[in-house]
């Protein structure tokens, strides 16, 4: 990108034609400049996590666009609720699997675990915990 500060789509010349466009616009180009300052002085990790922190209080259940009925968490239940069990703990247990490495906002995470936690009944939930120790180690 010429001109990282910019908003996003602008080039360096459209940069430069925003101080016309009024305080406002050239307020957002400053705290999208300082944004990717910010960024750019982290920790490749750090910043991915950051950014996916952000991106997960932005979501909207999935795009809308490309999926014939309607969004990708729509098309996710519709397809978990006619999947037989064996093709669900598949897919979760490999979509699990590769979230492992991968930027996730730690909400998204605990949304996950806590899916999971409901999904025990109170006997597997109390044999759980019996094995995890008080500094949350098994």
């Amino acid at each position: 990108m010429k001109n990282p500060g910019a908003l996003a789509g602008a080039t360096g010349a459209d940069f430069e034609a925003a101080r016309f466009k009024g305080e406002g616009y050239r307020l957002r180009a400053e705290w999208a400049r300082a944004v990717w300052f910010a960024l750019d002085h982290c920790h490749p990790e750090d910043a991915a996590q950051v950014c996916a922190g952000y991106l997960d209080t932005l979501s909207t259940g999935g795009p809308a666009l490309g999926v014939p009925f309607g969004t990708t968490a729509g098309e996710a239940m519709i397809w978990a609720e006619s999947a037989p069990v064996n093709e669900l703990a598949a897919y979760v247990a490999a979509g699990l699997d590769r979230l492992r490495g991968l930027a996730l906002a730690r909400n998204a995470r605990k949304r996950l675990f806590w899916a999971i936690w409901k999904s025990f009944g109170p006997e597997d939930r109390r044999a759980f915990l019996s094995q995890v120790n008080g500094r949350g180690r098994a």
